[in-house]
């Protein structure tokens, strides 16, 4: 009797096992999926590209030409602003 209930047991856990892994899988699919935006772009290419690109944009702004164009563009969209000619820079 005793054999049979461990067998049993055995058998329950198996299957909880077996239940926790397909699970698992669809979980992994599902972030997997998740990886990938609307446009096809994969997350991971994305951020990538983020990490590449963002020191160049810094080091640009905190040049002498970057922050001279800055200011250009400030005044611009502050005169815009006063005809009402505002086009959403």
């Amino acid at each position: 009797m005793k054999e049979q209930a461990a067998r049993q047991q055995g058998a329950a856990l198996q299957k909880g096992a077996a239940t926790e892994d397909r699970q698992e899988k669809t979980t992994a699919q599902a972030a997997a999926s998740a990886k990938y935006r609307e446009d096809g772009v994969p997350q991971q290419e994305l951020e990538r590209f983020a990490r590449f690109l963002l020191p160049k944009i810094q080091a640009f702004y905190q040049s002498e030409e970057g922050q001279r164009l800055f200011e250009e563009w400030i005044n611009r969209r502050n005169a815009e602003e006063k005809t009402g000619k505002c086009k959403g820079s």
